[in-house]
């Protein structure tokens, strides 16, 4: 990563006695280097380490940037006699300055590769404002066009009592408390590029730094560095510009209203979770421009937003916090939720994101429902309703509700409030349930377990979270009670079907 001059002057671990010609040129300088006063040419992209008598001594070219140790009040005018830029310190340890100085490039290196890595793996919003907080070693925060609050990093946080975070937390939006406490002071003072800010809003208040993202002159997005753990500078505003800059293309087009694909592709999911007619030549259209195939593998998710946040503004807030969660996901809202539509989902990938999920479902107060993995897009009306079936039928101690955990119980009453199911139950079924009424035993949900299991006692067992020989028992038990031919597939499944809905429908019996 290439810095400049200011922000080597921010982060050194000395105070500069000056810093000479201008410190917020562009991000150039790639690495640090002794000065040899006999070099024909110096490169425009290395910073040169000299010695006060060394550089006083030179003729000839000089480099364009300097970092000069000694000299004091002579070599500052020096350097500006000669129209140079750099940093001038006491006299010190020159090892360890040089070494500071090698520390600071490999800092930002690191630093640089990790946001990199980050934005190609397409982690969540939140990891990628963790990054941007490294940067500054100070809180991120990302807003909507509105001021809302999409989504911050959970490193370098402000105090929990702290004030004006409360009032944002409270809110879900910018501290106006601080504008008007900056207000009061009659002191604001503001230091810009192009599209970053260096905002001094005046003693007890921190300073902020924001880079606000626009496209076709509509703002976007603007991500604020709040002062927390390390005084922020405005040497850092070319910084941000450059951290904004990676940002933009990987990260914030889902953040556009007028995005083509992204907005034409929710458009058509809406109309087809709203029974319209649309047609398919128009949704291969859309579908192909994110890579995506009408025939392709799916899954869907529904997340209940809680009553109290149920607005436009905020649902909208919270499909771009979902869609990060996953790596190729688009998020829709519906009704008053969201729905989230994943390609191509692997085991793997729901393994490794459903945590991320379950830990932004409690961020919000929020419960979600999934269908089955399905093949084909048209089918997601039919998948929203069986996602909703999951969630309102799931354990209500759950987050994250799955529609297998709950399908055969589903089935099982459907299908019994049209005809009467325990008639067809196999009688040796029936046999088991009475016993375990009559003597407060579970050898039908055993049986159950077994049968649905492949006949293993070892998973069965811990899926019951008994030892191997606790089945073992039980299933002894169960063929003093009744005489089944468990190898007769036939019959297996008679049995097996007879467990469950005996299970679902017994207290009806």
């Amino acid at each position: 990563m290439k810095l400049n001059i200011g922000l080597i002057a921010h982060e050194l671990p000395v105070s500069p006695l000056f810093i000479c010609g201008n410190p917020n040129h562009k991000l150039v300088l790639c690495d640090v280097r002794y000065l040899v006063s006999d070099e024909e040419k110096y490169a425009e992209d290395i910073l040169y380490f000299a010695e006060w008598e060394r550089l006083n001594a030179m003729e000839g070219p000089m480099p364009a940037f300097v970092f000069c140790v000694g000299g004091n009040d002579d070599a500052n005018k020096w350097m500006e006699h000669k129209e140079m830029t750099g940093i001038i310190v006491e006299n010190g340890d020159l090892i360890m300055l040089f070494t500071a100085l090698q520390n600071i490039f490999m800092h930002f290196n690191g630093l640089e590769i990790n946001l990199l890595t980050a934005l190609h793996n397409k982690v969540s919003t939140r990891e990628i404002l963790n990054h941007c907080a490294e940067f500054f070693k100070s809180h991120a925060i990302l807003y909507d066009e509105e001021r809302n609050v999409i989504d911050y990093s959970e490193r370098y946080m402000p105090d929990a009592d702290d004030t004006f975070w409360k009032e944002t937390l409270q809110t879900g939006r910018r501290s106006e408390k601080m504008l008007k406490a900056a207000l009061k002071n009659n002191i604001l003072e503001s230091t810009r590029t192009d599209y970053s800010d260096f905002v001094d809003f005046g003693p007890g208040l921190p300073k902020i730094l924001t880079y606000s993202f626009f496209e076709n002159d509509k703002r976007l997005a603007t991500l604020a560095i709040t002062e927390t753990s390390t005084p922020l500078s405005v040497m850092q505003l070319k910084l941000m510009d450059y951290i904004s800059g990676l940002l933009s293309p990987s990260l914030f087009h889902i953040y556009s209203p007028q995005n083509g694909y992204l907005e034409s592709l929710r458009s058509i999911l809406a109309a087809i979770l709203d029974k319209e007619d649309v047609d398919q030549i128009v949704i291969n259209k859309c579908l192909s421009q994110a890579g995506w195939n009408i025939d392709d593998n799916y899954l869907l998710i529904l997340i209940h937003i809680s009553e109290t946040v149920k607005n436009a503004d905020i649902l909208t807030r919270y499909r771009h916090i979902y869609e990060r969660i996953f790596p190729e996901c688009i998020a829709i809202k519906y009704i008053n939720g969201i729905v989230l539509i994943i390609h191509n989902d692997t085991g793997a990938i729901i393994d490794e994101c459903l945590p991320k999920l379950e830990k932004q479902l409690c961020a919000h107060n929020a419960v979600c429902g999934l269908s089955f993995p399905f093949k084909g897009i048209l089918q997601i009306n039919s998948q929203v309703a069986y996602a909703d079936i999951a969630m309102q039928s799931g354990d209500k101690n759950k987050r994250i509700r799955m529609l297998n955990e709950i399908l055969a119980d589903h089935i099982v009453n459907r299908i019994a409030s049209v005809i009467p199911l325990l008639p067809l139950c196999h009688r040796n079924a029936i046999q088991i349930y009475d016993y375990d009424q009559l003597n407060g035993t579970e050898l039908l949900l055993s049986l159950e377990t077994y049968l649905r299991l492949n006949k293993s006692l070892k998973a069965a067992a811990e899926e019951l979270f008994i030892h191997r020989s606790t089945m073992t028992y039980r299933l002894g038990c169960i063929e003093k009670i009744v005489n089944m031919d468990l190898d007769d597939s036939k019959q297996r499944l008679h049995i097996l079907l007879s467990c469950i809905v005996l299970r679902v429908l017994g207290g009806q019996k």
